[in-house]
């Protein structure tokens, strides 16, 4: 296969659900739940995500929206986290834009959805950098929508901020739920609220006031039937309160965040699917390298130089590495370089550069020649 071909993502006779697709699923879900970042939590989350939803956490959210959705209907993917809010809601981090932006695309492409990406105010102009890296124009709702109908290829997107106040984001919620055909909500790397209604930092900081709230969309979307995924790696996203009961004994400041709410970290809303990794980007990389396999769709598959380009968006945008602080084209204390070797084995793991027809094809017996040959 050449550098510029299309990878193949296996045989198009595999079924949808047979074994050696199971496999490579299972297989893209350990990969991206390797603590390469050290952080120490996701050995944690990974085996109590398994437990409640299989080896293949990102291949059962590839099923989940190749199976629930149309094409025409919107996505509305929820996603940024404001990271220094005790200084200025101006800063936000890297992990998590990214994923939704290359997800986005692959919805797009692969299933004919039309992407919504929910961030706060603060975060519009950084996201919509991040998706026009991803090759997504953003543009107002309803001409979103029209895009799809476009007799002339215009790939479109939009970029809504959603309200921090409660009863105003349940009113967006059920704003777009009255307006639009929605066919699914994901949320990747978003604050979830605990049994207090408050929403923690992993390590226990009270960011309820500056974070917009997700879970009012969750909820109206749970309401109405629509399916859901969570993607998270720090135990206090939307989508980990599928495991809250048993993850909220182990994790730190799981059952006590010590804000004074009463409550940990975990979040107390439930998704249809969590999607745990080592950083939620990668959780989000993981569903769209189960939706290329699932599909048989290499062309669907996130590319080393496409992170490349939405890395450096969030650079470019003043969005910072939420480890080191550092406006660096990095997420989660982990460079480029690193990012791009990941999104190398993801496509090696769907099948990108992986010749299988040499082992399926017999090789003819040894002959030895000549008696120098039998003793080598």
């Amino acid at each position: 296969m050449t550098a510029s071909a299309t990878p193949a993502v296996g045989p198009q006779s595999e079924a949808r659900t047979s074994d050696a697709k199971r496999a490579r699923l299972a297989a893209i879900d350990r990969l991206v739940t390797i603590d390469l970042p050290r952080r120490g939590v996701i050995d944690t989350i990974a085996p109590l995500a398994r437990a409640r939803f299989g080896p293949a956490t990102a291949g059962m959210a590839a099923e989940l929206l190749i199976d629930r959705t149309k094409p025409g209907e919107v996505v509305l993917i929820a996603t940024g986290w404001l990271d220094r809010p005790h200084i200025s809601t101006a800063v936000a981090e890297s992990d998590g834009p990214p994923g939704a932006a290359v997800l986005a695309r692959a919805l797009h492409v692969g299933l004919g959805l039309i992407p919504f990406i929910l961030v706060e105010s603060e975060l519009v102009d950084a996201m919509t950098q991040v998706m026009h890296a991803a090759g997504l124009r953003c543009l107002s709702p309803d001409e979103a929508v029209r895009a799809q109908t476009s007799t002339s290829a215009l790939h479109a997107a939009a970029i809504i901020a959603l309200p921090k106040d409660w009863d105003a984001a349940a009113a967006s919620a059920s704003d777009l739920l009255a307006r639009f055909d929605i066919g699914a909500f994901v949320a990747i790397e978003k604050g979830g609220a605990n049994s207090a209604g408050r929403i923690h930092t992993s390590r226990g900081a009270d960011t309820t006031t500056t974070t917009a709230k997700a879970d009012a969309v969750l909820t109206a979307c749970t309401d109405a039937d629509i399916p859901t995924v969570g993607i998270g790696d720090g135990g206090n996203e939307i989508g980990m309160g599928s495991i809250g009961d048993t993850l909220a004994a182990v994790l730190r400041f799981g059952e006590d965040c010590g804000c004074g709410c009463g409550g940990g970290v975990v979040p107390a809303n439930s998704t249809d699917v969590l999607v745990a990794a080592a950083v939620s980007n990668w959780g989000a990389y993981a569903v769209v390298t189960a939706l290329a396999v699932l599909l048989d769709r290499g062309d669907l598959l996130h590319t080393p130089d496409a992170e490349t380009a939405v890395l450096e968006a969030c650079r470019s945008a003043g969005l910072i590495d939420g480890a080191s602080g550092f406006t660096t084209a990095s997420a989660d204390g982990l460079d480029a370089n690193l990012h791009r070797r990941m999104i190398t084995l993801l496509r090696a793991v769907a099948g990108d550069g992986v010749d299988a027809t040499i082992w399926a094809t017999p090789q003819p017996p040894q002959t030895l020649t000549d008696e120098s040959e039998q003793h080598r």
